[in-house]
């Protein structure tokens, strides 16, 4: 089912909804929707997220922001203190959504097929099971042959992959997912995960992907709910997330493998609080011709190292003060973006907007990562080696759109 990409919010900004609330929403809509436990303690704040049909938004959030609360009061495993949850302009019932659970909760006593087919055997359900679609999923899990073993005699892998076969036999127009690859290991989560793409492409399901990865919510969601304390702080496609975070927070939880923060001199157009965020992965040698008008050079001396998947971080100390340049004009909506980009004056606006810079202080640490391709090039690498060593002097490049202003946690726009 081809989907087609909305902005913040499913398109709409918070004071949109009360005009598009009277027109017809055939999604999953969540409106108000909050969470209250015991004497006060508050885990939910004012949900409001439409999730568009046919379309999968993966929802990040470090450990305790809410994330399994909300796809709980979803899936109507739990109730709302306040708010609702519909879906084609419906109550959503229980019956119309599959859940994936984080650990496969599989009857020990039944065989993969029976655990696979028992939703269809519930009175709730009505109809015959489809025998067709229940093979095509055997095929699409890569469970074929397994059908009469017992969960005991399964993999973990395998044992989850019958979890979302089991999800989706009834065809529940809403599909959840509570973080289903935290339980396997790095190789499996890949395979499976590019078999909930392939499903989802091939069965339009709406779905909502609960993961505290972030490189996993980036490559699985049409668009990332960012939550933080119980609020939805931020819903945008993975590339504005990443070129636009909203909060200090946002940033942090999209920054792997690490983030800068770094203390800038006083500036009259700046508050006093003003902190210029880089992630680690946005260095790189400037160089090939490219225009360092919109670009900064960073000169550092190495103080330690460490290989991580794909290239080394590095850290090190900034060795002179340094002018950054600074691209930030103002988030815009992705009808506006578009409209800029066609304008023949785009490309000379976008120069003229990079004409502010910010001063970092010499003496800071930093983080800077160098994927393994790049390391051999780097101008401070010693001869006959691949890798800097600790005490070498480094340059490093920075295109002004990948700094970063926040003050009091949010985005500081120019």
């Amino acid at each position: 089912m081809p989907w087609v990409g909305f902005g913040d919010n499913g398109g709409m900004t918070s004071a949109s909804y009360s005009s598009a609330a009277a027109e017809p929403f055939e999604g999953l809509r969540i409106r108000g929707v909050a969470k209250t436990f015991g004497a006060g303690t508050t885990v939910l704040n004012e949900i409001d997220l439409d999730v568009h049909p046919g379309e999968l938004i993966s929802l990040v959030g470090s450990s305790g922001t809410g994330k399994s609360t909300l796809l709980r009061i979803i899936a109507g495993l739990e109730d709302p203190t306040t708010g609702r949850v519909t879906y084609g302009g419906q109550p959503l019932e229980r019956g119309s959504v599959g859940v994936v659970f984080q650990r496969p909760i599989l009857y020990p006593h039944l065989s993969v097929k029976d655990n696979i087919l028992f939703p269809t055997r519930l009175h709730a359900f009505s109809g015959e099971a489809d025998i067709d679609y229940y093979r095509e999923l055997l095929a699409a899990l890569k469970l074929e042959g397994l059908e009469n073993r017992k969960p005991s005699q399964l993999s973990g892998g395998q044992a989850q992959r019958v979890g979302i076969a089991r999800a989706l036999i009834r065809r529940a127009p809403v599909v959840l997912f509570d973080e289903p690859l935290a339980s396997v290991d790095e190789e499996m989560s890949a395979s499976i995960r590019a078999d909930i793409v392939r499903l989802h492409e091939r069965y339009g399901f709406t779905g909502l992907y609960v993961t505290h990865d972030q490189n996993e919510a980036l490559m699985l969601g049409h668009r990332v709910a960012v939550m933080d304390s119980g609020y939805l702080v931020q819903v945008d496609t993975p590339g504005r997330l990443l070129d636009y975070p909203h909060t200090l927070q946002v940033a942090k939880l999209l920054s792997a493998p690490a983030l800068n923060l770094l203390d800038i001199e006083p500036e009259d157009s700046l508050p006093a609080d003003c902190r210029l965020v880089i992630r680690a992965s946005s260095f790189y040698e400037l160089g090939g011709g490219e225009s360092e008008q919109l670009h900064g050079v960073l000169s550092a001396q190495v103080l330690g190292q460490r290989h991580l998947v794909g290239g080394m971080l590095y850290r090190g100390r900034l060795l002179e003060a340094v002018s950054l340049p600074l691209k930030s004009p103002r988030a815009q909506t992705e009808t506006e973006l578009s409209a800029h980009l066609k304008s023949p004056r785009a490309q000379t606006e976008t120069e003229l907007s990079a004409q502010m810079y910010a001063r970092v202080r010499a003496g800071q640490e930093l983080e800077f990562f160098i994927p393994d391709a790049q390391g051999a090039t780097l101008s401070g690498t010693s001869p006959n080696s691949t890798f800097l060593s600790v005490g070498e002097r480094v340059h490093l490049g920075v295109a002004a759109e990948r700094c970063f202003l926040f003050s009091d946690g949010k985005r500081f726009y120019l």
